[in-house]
């Protein structure tokens, strides 16, 4: 239970830092081609959800509110249906990274909620998922596309995701003691409801 905070915290650190690479490299290199972005982004996907997977099965076992499986899940067909098909579904990459940073920020709030009676900075918790929401409308629903390459654009996406995910991994870890003091309350609440059943 000690570490299991920490632990999450740090992979998903780790996971959102290969996003941020990734997110220069395709700024900083934008000639790349479509099937080259798919690629790209439909191995983070499955690395991103194969982390996700393994860190909800711990989390489930503690009672902690992570809800990565259904992401994780997601994540992982997502990635491979890119690299199986990097050329057709390239396309589409913008809608997808959109809709996931949207369902991703929404899990966000509700833990952000659920730590509200801690000594987190649970609403500034709350306002860099809102943030993340917005920028998930945004790849939805802007003409940017028409100003920047696609290349450029998704860079610029996972590149200012990646630090909003960081910036929130980083203020959990700080406050571990906290959330794991939530937790166990959380637990000790669920067993007496299991007894009492």
């Amino acid at each position: 239970m000690k570490t299991i905070v920490k632990n999450i915290t740090t992979y998903v650190i780790l996971v959102s830092l290969l996003a941020l690479l990734i997110g220069i490299g395709l700024i900083t290199d934008p000639g790349l081609s479509l099937v080259a972005i798919g690629a790209l982004v439909g191995a983070y996907l499955i690395v991103q959800g194969i982390v996700l997977v393994i860190l909800d099965v711990k989390a489930w076992r503690l009672f902690i509110p992570f809800e990565g499986m259904l992401k994780g899940i997601l994540s992982i067909i997502l990635g491979f249906l890119l690299l199986k098909h990097p050329d057709s579904l390239a396309a589409y990459i913008g809608v997808a990274l959109g809709i996931y940073i949207i369902v991703n920020s929404f899990g966000g709030i509700k833990l952000a909620a659920a730590l509200r009676y801690t000594g987190l900075p649970w609403v500034l918790m709350i306002i860099l998922n809102v943030f993340s929401i917005l920028l998930g409308c945004l790849v939805l629903y802007s003409p940017v596309f028409s100003a920047l390459s696609l290349t450029v654009y998704i860079g610029l996406v996972l590149v200012v995701y990646s630090v909003i995910t960081i910036v929130y991994m980083l203020i959990i870890k700080k406050n571990a003691k906290d959330v794991e003091k939530i937790i166990a309350e959380k637990g000790k609440t669920v067993e007496v409801e299991a007894e009492a059943e």
